[in-house]
């Protein structure tokens, strides 16, 4: 079957590739500190200075927010799963209702926090800061503890607790 030409060109026209997208979305965030509903995959981020930033209702898996300055930023009901926020300051930040399963947050400052009814299930927070977060409702399941110690508390059934 052959294509005509005029439909042809349109439908290479209107294709985006997948970057760009992203890259829409960094733009944005970096102009506006803003990214409400955005795709940031995977993005690297490592050191940035996203104080206040909206990042909520955003899809971050994979991130890497790592040394980031994040005080004050918005995370709730994002997917940010498997995602790497070691060593960040991220003292004030609204973190209600996300799900964070898989991240990584060795030695981040999260005082004064809010990740009421998160999902923190295989969630590392070695030596991390945790002066008044609040924590309520949260899902623990294979969670590493501040302490070091591994935190079960919300391990349903099915689900397997590490000892």
């Amino acid at each position: 079957m052959k294509m005509k030409p005029v439909l042809l060109i349109a439908s290479l026209l209107t294709a985006v590739p997948a970057f760009a997208a992203e890259q829409l979305y960094l733009d944005r965030l970096a102009d506006t500190n803003i990214c409400h509903h955005c795709n940031l995959t995977d993005a690297d981020l490592q050191g940035k200075d996203l104080n206040s930033a909206d990042l909520s209702e955003a899809l971050l898996k994979g991130i890497n927010l790592s040394k980031a300055q994040l005080v004050g930023a918005w995370f709730t009901h994002s997917r940010v799963q498997n995602a790497h926020f070691d060593n960040a300051d991220l003292s004030t930040a609204l973190m209600d209702n996300a799900d964070f399963t898989g991240a990584s947050f060795k030695g981040a400052n999260l005082t004064n926090a809010k990740l009421n009814f998160s999902d923190l299930t295989n969630v590392d927070l070695s030596d991390a800061i945790l002066v008044d977060t609040e924590l309520r409702g949260v899902t623990f399941c294979n969670t590493t503890m501040s302490d070091g110690k591994i935190n079960n508390e919300g391990c349903s059934a099915s689900e397997p607790a590490s000892k």
